[in-house]
């Protein structure tokens, strides 16, 4: 007896059987092997016939190696090419160069040392329906039925259902339309909402410059502030059922804390009345995201405690399920029965998307085998759920990549998802319009300035001019600085004015916080690398390979600081089954001892004369400082969200980037008196949402340094096409 997978694949083989009537998908591409054409979202690339050769081989045995010897005999069959080599080697490049692939690192063909080649990236084979079939093809499709029984019903809900899903439409970018242009910040994971007329975004940045409930039309045009008095929002966690309400994340969030690993995302949630009118919190927990159920009659909502089903009003509250990580950005399906949201797991890097049943059964991640990316987030349905839009990958992969939900009865295996966009812009965020034509997003091109503040001058002035740089460190003699160049993360050397540059670090390192040995020859960093934990390393100033710190260590080492004599080095470290805390590596017998006291600490910068060490607790509201003669610890200062301490070159001074009330400023306290005062107050100052580039420093004559934005972040309507 045959399953109807096998009746399918019956079937399939003779009506759309050979050359004649398929189509291969990868990613953005379509290769139509009737036609023998690639195209790429809908545009035909040149594609010699040798090439096309090759593909069509690869594409039919996907993630199996494909020999260079039946390579050869495809191309060259009647053995008359001698340098066969050398001509194969020519052909996968030219390929290669039409794919953009890259051998060292490549995407589509991955070449098998002594072997051959094989195609690596997930293709779907889709059939083209035929009517103009061979009198063989037809005898075959009619011994086939008749051979296997196969009653006229049955035949009619098989073909009926080839038809369907064998013609299933397939979304593809054709246009884009920059709908805002007013220059301030748009946080791509922070989802815009619509209710059809208008769309509603969190604009600016809650920890620096202040930010705001916007709305506009979704044909673009003006963008104006929802009416209300809720201080700087944190996001738009949802909009209700009915479309009257907006869902808020705001107040004052709980802040990270690295000893306990507790959410940074945490925040109060707040009904805001649409139009505009007065909001009243929900509750009196503390959340990371939140949405209504479809009916509107309760809230379902994520914390420390799990995911979590309430009143409307946030009592009575009951565990939906446990999840391990920070959960952001809970959505229902359009029919109601599930829910998505992703995950953000902090030791691992990585974010994921996750589903499970409305009570919080089968609870399962939604790609487990994709190996495209680890991280994804930000997803959302297409309004008849035919269509799961979300975003994955970091820095320069990050793309919208778009998954097939529904899925035929006779399709074998899970759905892959393919990718939408690609560069240059980053996009997010993604949002379907009300009928599924279109698609909300964030568009960024991430860039960065710096600026020096006189402080006797009280004014800003632009520093290195041209480049997108941060932090910056300088040479003990003042003659040379150590950079990284924003947002690819790579460590350089160069003049002060920006001339003689040389690049110390090189992909997959991503440099930050440089600090310049006391002797002026080496150069110790972070390494913020993807889906791994930090470490710190080093490099020659003049060039060479970068080291790590230690040999063999597990990561999670921050904060890097030399000691005056250059002799050791003070970083802080944080591990999974302790707490942070301060040590100090000796360069010269290799060992590292634990500060005394120092549990919950971290951010340690040591005092020009070497006396004393500074650092932040993990909740980021104390300034500590730790005497070396005496081995205890004090309290300096408290703030409510402090960041960045910084000596000046004198000792006289610690410098900090304290965040009061939604807004940022540049503090100082005194080492004799421990008195603080305001330096700069940053609410006019445009800031990237970005760790990366909330950093504070100095120049050798003590002016402070800030990375500006100069970033491109506006809202983009996608339009799709479905063929």
């Amino acid at each position: 007896m045959l399953d109807l997978a096998t009746l399918f694949d019956c079937l399939l083989g003779v009506v759309v059987s050979g050359e004649s009537a398929s189509i291969y998908r990868f990613q953005a591409f379509e290769f139509d092997v009737r036609a023998a054409e690639l195209r790429k979202n809908g545009v035909r690339l040149k594609l010699q016939d040798q090439s096309s050769q090759v593909l069509l081989k690869l594409l039919e045995r996907p993630g199996e190696v494909v020999s260079r010897e039946e390579l050869r005999s495809t191309l060259w069959p009647d053995n008359t090419f001698v340098d066969f080599e050398t001509g194969l080697n020519t052909v996968i490049k030219r390929l290669r160069e039409t794919l953009g692939d890259s051998a060292d690192n490549p995407t589509f063909i991955e070449t098998v040392p002594r072997r051959g080649y094989k195609f690596i990236a997930a293709v779907e084979l889709r059939p083209i329906h035929d009517n103009g079939l061979t009198g063989t093809q037809s005898r075959l499709r009619r011994v086939a039925l008749l051979s296997i029984g196969v009653t006229a019903g049955v035949v009619a809900l098989v073909l009926t259902s080839l038809a369907v899903w064998g013609k299933r439409p397939q979304p593809s970018v054709v246009n884009l339309v920059q709908i805002t242009n007013d220059g301030r910040a748009k946080i791509p994971i922070n989802s815009t909402f619509t209710d059809g007329v208008h769309l509603y975004f969190i604009e600016g940045t809650p920890w620096t410059s202040g930010s705001r409930i916007a709305q506009m039309s979704v044909q673009g045009g003006e963008t104006t502030s929802i009416t209300t008095s809720l201080r700087n929002p944190l996001a738009i966690a949802s909009i209700s059922p009915d479309r009257s309400e907006l869902l808020v994340e705001a107040g004052v969030a709980v802040g990270a804390d690295l000893a306990t690993g507790r959410s940074d995302f945490a925040a109060e949630l707040w009904v805001q009345p649409l139009p505009a009118g007065a909001p009243h919190r929900v509750g009196t927990f503390f959340a990371s995201a939140g949405t209504w159920t479809p009916d509107g009659t309760h809230l379902v909502y994520a914390n420390d405690n799990g995911i979590m089903i309430a009143n409307r009003d946030g009592s009575d509250p009951q565990q939906l399920a446990k999840v391990s990580g920070v959960v952001r950005a809970l959505r229902f399906s359009p029919d109601g029965r599930r829910i998505r949201f992703f995950v953000i797991r902090k030791w691992e890097e990585s974010s994921s998307i996750w589903e499970m049943d409305v009570n919080g059964a089968h609870l399962h991640p939604l790609l487990p085998d994709w190996k495209e990316s680890p991280y994804q987030c930000c997803g959302s349905w297409s309004p008849d759920g035919d269509y799961y839009y979300f975003q994955a990958g970091r820095g320069s992969t990050q793309a919208l990549w778009v998954l097939l939900e529904r899925v035929s009865i006779f399709q074998r295996g899970a759905p892959v998802p393919f990718r939408l966009t690609f560069g240059p812009l980053r996009f997010g965020g993604p949002i379907p319009s009300s009928d599924g034509k279109k698609l909300f997003v964030v568009g960024e091109e991430p860039r960065v300035e710096l600026f020096r503040y006189d402080l006797k001058a009280r004014r800003f002035d632009p520093y290195l001019t041209g480049f997108s740089a941060g932090p910056v460190d300088f040479s003990p003699d003042r003659k040379w600085m150590a950079y990284v160049s924003y947002p690819d993360m790579t460590l350089w050397r160069s003049r002060l004015d920006g001339s003689d540059k040389m690049q110390l670090t090189f992909s997959p390192v991503r440099a930050y916080l440089p600090r310049w040995s006391p002797d002026g020859s080496r150069i110790v960093f972070m390494d913020v690398q993807f889906y791994r934990p930090w470490r710190i390393a080093m490099v020659s100033s003049s060039g060479g390979p970068e080291l790590p710190l230690q040999d063999g260590d597990e990561g999670g080492e921050v904060d890097p600081t030399w000691t005056p004599d250059g002799e050791s080095i003070v970083f802080a470290k944080s591990g999974k089954n302790g707490p942070v805390a301060i040590y100090r590596f000796d360069l010269k017998t290799r060992k590292v001892a634990s500060v005394p006291g120092s549990d919950g600490l971290f951010s340690p910068r040591v005092s020009p004369d070497g006396r004393y060490i500074t650092a932040l607790t993990s909740s980021q509201r104390q300034l500590m400082v730790f005497n070396t003669n005496s081995n205890r610890w004090s309290s300096v200062m408290g703030g409510e969200q402090l960041g960045y301490n910084e000596w000046s070159r004198d000792g006289k001074y610690i410098y900090l980037r304290e965040n009061r009330g939604g807004a940022g400023e540049i503090v100082r306290v005194s080492m004799k008196d421990h008195t603080s005062e305001q330096v700069l107050d940053l609410k006019d100052f445009p800031q990237l949402q970005d760790v990366f580039t909330a950093w504070i420093g100095l120049t050798p004559d003590d002016a402070l340094l800030l990375m500006r934005d100069r970033s491109v972040q506006e809202l983009y309507a996608l339009d799709l096409r479905f063929h």
